[in-house]
């Protein structure tokens, strides 16, 4: 349904792959670092693909994932501290980009927190993660 949606937009506004790409049977790519039972760091994955893929699928393509490792398909401990290092860098890239309107709020609020005592940061991390649960 998807490709189908694409082809007719792309055909309404007179794109030359609008009647090709409907006819294009998809492939979905095999790839060792797939995981089984990660279905809340898609965006992690698309994020890093979108990085790290030239455009040649298969052998060569390497975007740094580890392996999901346990045979009950779980997150290993590994992949899940990647996956979490990969959502700093890309929240971070993201929050101070100058297209964010809001930037000069997000550095001064950075500002502030980075003058809190270590033991005001670590309540101020407590109560961000009981607000967001």
């Amino acid at each position: 349904m998807q490709r189908d949606a694409l082809s007719v937009y792309l055909e309404k506004f007179g794109h030359p792959a609008g009647g090709v790409i409907g006819k294009v049977e998809p492939v979905r790519l095999e790839m060792p670092w797939r995981t089984k039972n990660n279905a809340i760091n898609c965006g992690v994955f698309l994020m890093r693909h979108m990085e790290t893929y030239k455009g040649v699928a298969g052998k060569g393509w390497e975007c740094g994932f580890l392996n999901e490792c346990t045979d009950a398909g779980e997150i290993s401990y590994k992949q899940r501290q990647e996956i979490d290092d990969l959502r700093h860098n890309y929240i971070t890239k993201i929050l101070l980009s100058e297209a964010n309107e809001y930037r000069g709020f997000v550095k001064a609020e950075v500002a502030k927190y980075n003058k809190l005592s270590a033991d005001e940061k670590k309540e101020a991390r407590s109560e961000s993660l009981r607000r967001n649960q």
